[in-house]
């Protein structure tokens, strides 16, 4: 006996799936990112070896080693203070300080939750995890504070300074921030310029006022572009597997 023949009409096969285009959204996918650039390996062992080699000589006898460079810096520095640089770096300073960053924090998250929730909990996560790591590291490192004519009373101890990692928490996010609103190349690295100034000026002015050596400032600066770097890890992470409510999203998956 013949075997029938089997048509496309008899055939139960499960529709075609839909191909959704690919989402290129400008938040997500900027030109650069903190984690790009530093997780590059030959950039990720340079900052490691920095950090690592800048922490164990500030620890080892009060950084005694490090007092070669940082005394005389800190010396020239209180030379050469004057009235207006003196007001210029204490306006600047506040924009590290964590009342600045918390408030700051809280409100970009709220202009952000409604287009993208993952950005959200990066500016929230960002800046509450923070005071933590920056704890921990001046803890194991307790390098005591500078003498020379510091502007103010500093406690705690000075390596890393606190504050161009706070800034850092803060306006390293802004790039993603207007990206997420202005869907502009010129706009995120007009910002992505801004953003650098602000943080390089916060660090300048611990040094400036004499509340940390020049080191404190570098390796902090070091340690916020790692911190940066694990921030944007971890949004990269929440995003590429789940969808924000950016309208971008809807035209792609309509087009």
């Amino acid at each position: 006996m013949a075997t029938p023949t089997r048509t496309h009409e008899h055939l139960d096969l499960d529709p075609p799936p839909i191909a959704r285009p690919a989402v290129d959204l400008f938040h997500r996918d900027p030109p650069l990112t903190p984690s790009r650039f530093f997780f590059h390996p030959v950039v990720f062992v340079l900052t490691i070896g920095l950090v690592v080699g800048l922490a164990a000589l500030a620890a080892v006898d009060g950084g005694s080693v490090l007092d070669t460079v940082d005394r005389p810096v800190a010396r020239w520095i209180a030379d050469h203070r004057t009235d207006g640089w003196t007001h210029l770096f204490n306006v600047t300073s506040h924009l590290g300080d964590n009342i600045v960053v918390f408030s700051l924090a809280v409100v970009l998250a709220a202009l952000t939750v409604r287009r993208c929730r993952f950005l959200a909990i990066a500016l929230l996560l960002a800046a509450a995890v923070r005071p933590g790591v920056e704890f921990v590291l001046k803890a194991v490192v307790d390098r005591t504070r500078p003498d020379i004519a510091p502007l103010g009373e500093f406690h705690g101890p000075s390596h890393p300074s606190g504050h161009p990692m706070a800034a850092a928490s803060l306006w390293g996010l802004m790039p993603a921030f207007v990206a997420l609103h202005i869907r502009s190349r010129f706009a995120w690295w007009a910002t992505v310029g801004a953003s650098g100034l602000i943080i390089a000026s916060v660090a300048a002015a611990r040094t400036y006022k004499g509340a940390h050596y020049l080191t404190d400032v570098i390796a902090a600066l070091a340690w916020a572009g790692l911190y940066l770097a694990c921030v944007q890890g971890v949004f990269d992470r929440m995003h590429h597997e789940r969808d924000c409510a950016h309208p971008q999203h809807e035209v792609q998956a309509g087009s």
